[in-house]
């Protein structure tokens, strides 16, 4: 009787027990925080730059209509600039 009591006892934990979940990773990127600007590449676009530095840019430099061309422009952060074109990225200068 006293196994009976027990078997049950686990099957109810058991079944009001959530399962784990995975923990969310922090982000050491954006604004804020650690920014890395040597894991810019060639050919990334504005937005996997964005995910990697932050949006704490400044737009120095535009040519085309507002970037909707895929136009040229610069965007500089405090580690150095990111050169856009119409492939994506075409050069980092790092300060």
């Amino acid at each position: 009787m006293r196994l009976i009591a027990c078997l049950l006892a686990l099957i109810v934990a058991a079944g009001t027990i959530q399962g784990c979940s995975k923990p969310s990773r922090p982000s050491l990127t954006g604004p804020g925080k650690f920014q890395d600007i040597s894991q810019v590449r060639k050919g990334m676009s504005n937005n996997e730059v964005e995910r990697i530095m932050g949006k704490n840019y400044k737009l120095i430099y535009e040519e085309g209509i507002h970037g909707m061309d895929g136009g040229n422009y610069i965007w500089e952060y405090s580690s150095g600039r990111v050169y856009f074109g119409i492939d994506g990225v075409t050069r980092v200068a790092r300060y």
